[in-house]
């Protein structure tokens, strides 16, 4: 057991970011271009999936409340 701790805290260490790391700037142009691949893959999904969604012909709950229309209000 003191092996297995061993190896996962030395394989931790290896995994975090030294304070030499943690002190350098931040290249601000690595982090918009992420940012920015980030928000167009997410668009890309959401796009994907609304295509690949059942139109609303198909699902009658959508259908029936699309045609509903209000109904008068009670005099007083």
């Amino acid at each position: 057991m003191h092996t297995l701790e061993t190896a996962l805290v030395n394989y931790w260490c290896r995994k975090t970011l030294s304070e030499k790391d943690l002190m350098e700037p931040i290249e601000l142009r690595k982090v918009v271009l992420r940012t920015s691949i980030g928000f167009a893959a997410f668009a890309v999904l959401i796009l994907c999936l609304n295509w690949a969604a059942d139109p609303m012909i198909n699902r009658p709950q959508v259908a029936v409340a699309d045609q509903m229309r209000p109904m008068p209000e009670a005099k007083k």
